[in-house]
């Protein structure tokens, strides 16, 4: 069973949004949701979902500028681990 997911090259709708299992959280790349469908912006390439058993309080996105690019930090029991999806 897998926890966390990288998907590349997303199905992206026209509401700016993938499609996921009821299970799975959506985490896209910095500013796209606030700058879904701005010209000068191009379209996601990666994003990671996780699933909803990994707790919000032990996550949190890391800030990268751009849409190829989506990051996020895990606390586990063991240490931090950074995830980054680079297309």
């Amino acid at each position: 069973n897998a926890d966390i997911f990288a998907i590349q090259e997303p199905y992206i709708d026209s509401k700016g949004r993938t499609r996921s299992l009821p299970h799975l959280r959506v985490v896209y790349p910095t500013g796209h949701v606030e700058h879904f469908g701005d010209s000068d912006r191009p379209k996601a390439r990666s994003l990671i979902m996780m699933h909803t058993h990994i707790q919000t309080k032990r996550w949190t996105q890391l800030n990268v500028d751009s849409p190829d690019i989506t990051a996020i930090q895990v606390v586990t029991d063991i240490g931090t681990i950074r995830i980054f999806n680079i297309y």
